[in-house]
This record gives structure tokens, sequence and C-alpha cells, in this order.
């Protein structure tokens, strides 16, 4: 049976891992191999910050271009505002649990069934 997680929970390791790789943007683009990928993250709007991350190439542009955005989830300004420097592990349990999420070891939990 899979551990099952609640999406905000997922959501919120998911925007802590893209927070860190903003702080340290652009130099958190370069090893692509101990990055998480897209697929990693479970979450829609996750997946466009991680986005903007991968396809602009100063902290400036990524910052501008994620203000930019329509998201509904996610609060931008308090994003933008979060200090990423305590985050540094989070990038990786994105990437392990997005191979855990395709292994079927992971489920995220809708909030009905909570």
């Amino acid at each position: 049976m899979p551990e099952k997680i609640r999406k905000l929970d997922q959501q919120r390791h998911e925007l802590k891992a893209l927070r860190y790789l903003l702080d340290t943007h652009p130099g958190s683009m370069q090893n692509r191999d101990e990055l998480p990928s897209r697929e990693d993250f479970q979450t829609a709007e996750s997946q466009l910050i991680f986005d903007v991350l991968v396809n602009t190439t100063s902290q400036a542009d990524a910052i501008h271009a994620i203000e930019d955005l329509d998201l509904e989830e996610t609060e931008v300004d308090s994003f933008l505002r979060l200090g990423g420097q305590f985050y540094h592990s989070y990038p990786h349990m994105v990437k392990e649990r997005g191979q855990a999420f395709r292994e079927g070891k992971i489920e995220i939990i809708d909030p009905s069934e909570e």
C-alpha cells in the first residue's frame, strides 16, 4: 500500500525546494544531474515555477517571470519573501519523492478524503 501524503504538504516541500533553487539561481541550474526534473514536481504550479527557473538566466529575470505567473494556489508574494538558504535539502527530497510517486510508492491524498 502506498504512503499517503497531503497535497498541501507536498506543495510546501516543492515550494521550499523551488525557493532554494531561486535563492541560488542561476548556479542552481548548472548541474542538471543533481536537480529534480520537471516530472518530479507533482503540482502544476510548482512545475510552472520550475520552468521559469530553467528558462531564465538570472535571478532577477526569474523573479520577474514568477511575479507574472497566474497562480491560484501559490501566494507569489509570500513565496518571493521567503529566504531559501535553509532549504538546501529540499531539491533532493523532491527528486527522491518524484521517483517514489512514479513507482506508486507515494500518492497524494485528495482533500475530500481527509
